[in-house]
């Protein structure tokens, strides 16, 4: 496992795992709504139909977004995860350590990121070992966590143009879905001056954040130290 995949799963796991909300919701109806946007974004994930997401989610803006919440989320408690992962280098600083770190490497953690979506849509083959091609590894270990869980929409929240939706993510009784548990997403959606929604960010971060750190030292004592 190269260093640049370890530090993928700290800093943008999250990331990853909206691509797995994003995919399994199904709605039908002929206006316009948050409920079939997300239906679009999870046909263009089955189909891996890159244009078709597009149409309905701005991955550049999202994943920076994304990057940049967790990284303070990240910074606020690095003491807490240096004490509780005290053989993890990453977390053996102090916050503005973190900060600027984050920061100097924000482009190449960001470009992985578009590496791995890029080799999901064109549907790269997994290779033998992570090292051989870790874009692909973490597309195709995307693919499988997509068919290990499920989903169901908790509640919807619309005030104006912006929509918040709560998201129950479940894994299945399989090895991967068991390693995803149970997480609440919220995410929203907000709506152009077309009336047409689109992605917008995860608004629950500081929730989340903790849960995925866990789960990402999770996999890397587990598989990789």
């Amino acid at each position: 496992m190269t260093k640049i995949l370890r530090e993928f799963f700290k800093n943008i796991f999250s990331a990853v795992g909206l691509f797995s909300v994003m995919i399994f919701f199904t709605a039908c109806s002929g206006e316009d709504s948050p409920e079939k946007a997300l239906t679009e974004m999870q046909y263009s994930f089955e189909e891996k139909n890159f244009q078709q997401l597009l149409i309905r989610a701005d991955l550049e803006k999202f994943f920076a977004q994304t990057y940049d919440d967790v990284t303070v989320e990240l910074v606020k408690n690095c003491a807490e995860y240096g004490k509780k992962y005290p053989e993890d280098p990453y977390f053996q600083h102090d916050a503005e350590f973190l900060r600027k770190y984050n920061s100097e490497h924000r482009e190449l953690h960001l470009k992985f990121l578009r590496d791995v979506a890029t080799a999901y849509f064109e549907k790269l083959p997994e290779p033998e070992t992570p090292e051989k091609n870790p874009h692909a590894y973490v597309a195709n270990e995307f693919e499988k966590i997509r068919l290990s869980s499920n989903a169901v929409i908790k509640d919807i929240q619309t005030d104006g143009n912006k929509s918040v939706m709560t998201i129950e993510m479940r894994g299945d009784d399989s090895i991967r879905g068991q390693f995803i548990g149970t997480l609440t997403f919220k995410i929203s959606f907000s709506r152009d001056e077309k009336n047409f929604w689109r992605l917008n960010k995860i608004e629950n971060l500081d929730e989340l954040t903790p849960i995925l750190v866990d789960k990402a030292e999770m996999i890397w004592i587990t598989f990789y130290n």
